[in-house]
């Protein structure tokens, strides 16, 4: 017998079960996309059509936050600076899209939750066209709550049409499952989609203003926009982060959950009302930007976060990355021309969610 196989089990003993991978210890699993994204945030101010060497970004970054400034004149400074606010953006947008698909997913028990899937991000830029459509103001404040209003919408149709088909396929009371809850969202998808060309074809000066929204884009966002939305970003995030611990105990079912003492119905409302703040604020700042809020929580889960409340920070870090890492990739690909995010994110998404599913590390 050779020494480097095991010896069989004697016969009517059965071997014990193989261990379970260890989960990832807190500091393991969130210091490395840390590093990952300042890196990333470091490269995207220093690469595009202008390329400026990393020592020239430390030092205009440093004379920013010192208050020394610039040298007026100085072209390199200047394209470093002009890149912070799309740099910004991309990261409030990545990490918002992200943790959002966390609690998508887990209100709904449906492992292809995402805000571009199920229709919400099409529901807000359908809203945001209709209000310019109608001569509202096209300010951030304007397009925010019209996001907002367009998401809640398409979240109630795109749940009530779910419901109906479930109720015709299992009878009466039967709750919306994970396919039909992704047919009705590819279904209010494609309708809010027609109607949001069919206003931009009938309107031209709605074009004009809606150019914006049309593909994602973190290019015309300004510092003083990301700012704006930053604490609804982050009170989006903390909700999430509150409601995590029940996330566990709602995958079980609502019965089961309510024996383990938690509240079934205001959990999901918590995770619901955080989606829709974090979907319109990643929408009003970028436009329809899909495959984030998907791709990133079932790669990380195969890694086995110690926590949930550490899966949702660990989203929003390699949210940012891949947001961050996605609009450099178009600004350098094809420069001085570039690609919006909004198509790169599903350049990029596509091929790793398709090796996921072939490892079978997404369950369906």
């Amino acid at each position: 017998m050779s020494a480097g196989r095991p010896s069989p089990a004697p016969a009517g003993v059965s071997r014990p079960p193989a261990p379970r991978p260890a989960r990832r210890r807190p500091v393991t699993f969130l210091v490395a996309p840390a590093v990952v994204l300042v890196l990333a945030c470091l490269a995207a101010l220093a690469l595009g059509a202008r390329s400026v060497v990393p020592s020239t970004t430390v030092d205009t970054l440093a004379g920013l936050l010192t208050g020394t400034g610039t040298a007026p004149g100085d072209i390199d400074a200047a394209a470093v600076l002009s890149r912070i606010p799309r740099t910004v953006t991309a990261i409030l947008v990545g990490a918002a899209l992200a943790v959002s698909g966390v609690a998508l997913q887990g209100a709904t028990r449906n492992p292809l939750g995402d805000p571009g899937l199920l229709g919400l991000t099409a529901g807000a830029s359908l809203a945001v066209a209709l209000g310019l459509g109608a001569g509202l103001p096209s300010g951030l404040g304007t397009a925010v709550v019209l996001a907002i209003l367009g998401t809640v919408l398409a979240a109630v149709v795109v749940y009530a049409v779910a419901s109906a088909a479930s109720r015709l396929g299992a009878g009466t009371g039967a709750a919306p499952g994970p396919l039909s809850l992704v047919l009705a969202g590819a279904a209010v998808t494609a309708g809010c989609t027609a109607a949001t060309s069919a206003l931009l074809i009938l309107s031209p000066a709605v074009l004009e203003r809606f150019r914006f929204w049309t593909v994602g884009s973190v290019a015309r966002t300004s510092l003083e926009d990301a700012a704006w939305l930053a604490p609804v970003v982050v009170v989006g995030i903390l909700m999430v982060l509150v409601a995590a611990p029940g996330l566990d105990a709602l995958a079980l079912g609502d019965e089961l959950a309510h024996g383990l003492g938690s509240r079934p119905e205001r959990l999901r409302m918590t995770l619901l009302g955080a989606t829709v703040l974090l979907t319109a604020a990643a929408t009003s700042l970028a436009g329809p930007v899909v495959f984030v809020g998907l791709l990133v929580p079932h790669a990380l889960r195969r890694f086995r976060p110690a926590s949930t409340r550490v899966l949702v920070v660990g989203c929003g870090l390699w949210g940012a990355v891949l947001l961050v890492t996605a609009d450099l990739a178009g600004r350098v690909v094809i420069a001085p021309q570039e690609i919006h995010v909004g198509v790169t994110t599903v350049l990029i998404g596509v091929p790793v969610l398709l090796v996921l599913l072939r490892r079978r590390a997404v369950s369906l």
